[in-house]
C-alpha cells in the first residue's frame, strides 16, 4: 500500500485544506460502500477468542492501553485473495489502498477469476503501558470490519466539523461477538474512543477541553517516554515515512 507521509513537530494543527479533503472522502467513500502495511507490525483480532494481538509473534496487547490513530493514515481501497480449493494456502494477490483524503480508487479487475473486495486500514501509536510508542497498522476488509469503521468514519465527520484542532481519535481495541448459525461464534472488532488528540499527540482531555473518559489501566505500568508525534506537517506533498528503530518488546505482564 502507499506509504503515509508523517506530519508533526511544525503544528499542532490540521490544516483545513486538508481536513476538508479527508472529509469529502469520507463521505464519498460511504456513499460508494456498502456496509453490510506500511511496513508496520498489524494488530490482528483473534478468531478464537476476541483478544488483540501484534505482530507475527502474535503478542498480546496489554488491556487498557489506549491508541491515537494518525489521521492521515486512514484509508480506504480494495484487496483481492484467492480462494483455492482443498488444502492450497491462499494468498494475497493484489491491493489498491489510498488516504481517505483522496478519491477511492475504481474496484480492479479480478486476477486469476478472484475478486477484489473493499478493505479499510489506518496506523496507530500506543499511549501508555508497555508497548508505549509503538507504531502499528490495522487493516481488513471482513463485514465486522466495514461496521467498524463506518462507526469510526461517523465520528471523525463529526469531529471535523466540530473540533478540528483535535482531529486524531484515541481508541482502545475491543470486541464482541454474535452466533452465526453455520460458523459458530463470530468476533467483531470494536475501536472504543475513548479521547481525541491534535496532530502531535496532546490529548484533549488533557487540555482541559474534555472528553473526561479514563480508560482502563493498563496491567503494567507505563514506561518513562516523550509521546511522539503523530504526524508532521509539510508543504504541500507528504515526505516517505523515516525508518521505525528496532524495539525490544517486554513479555506480557503475568
Amino acid at each position: 500500500m502507499n506509504e503515509i507521509a508523517k506530519r508533526g513537530m511544525n503544528s499542532t494543527a490540521l490544516s483545513n485544506d486538508l481536513a476538508d479533503r479527508l472529509l469529502a472522502g469520507i463521505e464519498d467513500s460511504q456513499s460508494t460502500t456498502l456496509v453490510a502495511g506500511g511496513g508496520k507490525d498489524l494488530i490482528k483480532l483473534s478468531k478464537n477468542d476476541g483478544t488483540w494481538s501484534i505482530g507475527q509473534a502474535d503478542e498480546p496487547m496489554q488491556v487498557g492501553s489506549i491508541w491515537a490513530i494518525n489521521i492521515l493514515s486512514v484509508c480506504h481501497g480494495w484487496i483481492c485473495w484467492s480462494n483455492y480449493p482443498g488444502a492450497r494456502k491462499n494468498e494475497r494477490l493484489g491491493e489498491v489502498m489510498v488516504p481517505m483524503y483522496e478519491q477511492k480508487p475504481a474496484k480492479p479487475a479480478p486476477i486469476d477469476g478472484f475478486s477484489f473486495t473493499e478493505q479499510r486500514s489506518f496506523e496507530a501509536v500506543c499511549l501508555n503501558g508497555e508497548d508505549e510508542g509503538s507504531e502499528v497498522q490495522f487493516k481488513n476488509g471482513s463485514v465486522g470490519t466495514m461496521k467498524a469503521f463506518k462507526k469510526l468514519e461517523d465520528a471523525i465527520k463529526d469531529q471535523l466539523r466540530a473540533d478540528r484542532a483535535y482531529p486524531c481519535p484515541v481508541i482502545l481495541f475491543k470486541s464482541d461477538k454474535y452466533k452465526h448459525t453455520s460458523y459458530g461464534w463470530i468476533w467483531n472488532p470494536i475501536f472504543e474512543i475513548v479521547d481525541w488528540s491534535d496532530m502531535s499527540g496532546a490529548l484533549k482531555s488533557e487540555a482541559g477541553n474534555g472528553p473526561q473518559v479514563t480508560a482502563a489501566a493498563p496491567v503494567a505500568p507505563p514506561r518513562s517516554r516523550a509521546k511522539p508525534a503523530l504526524v508532521q506537517e509539510v508543504e504541500a506533498e507528504e515526505a516517505p515515512l523515516a525508518p521505525r528503530p528496532a524495539q525490544r518488546r517486554r513479555p506480557p505482564a503475568a
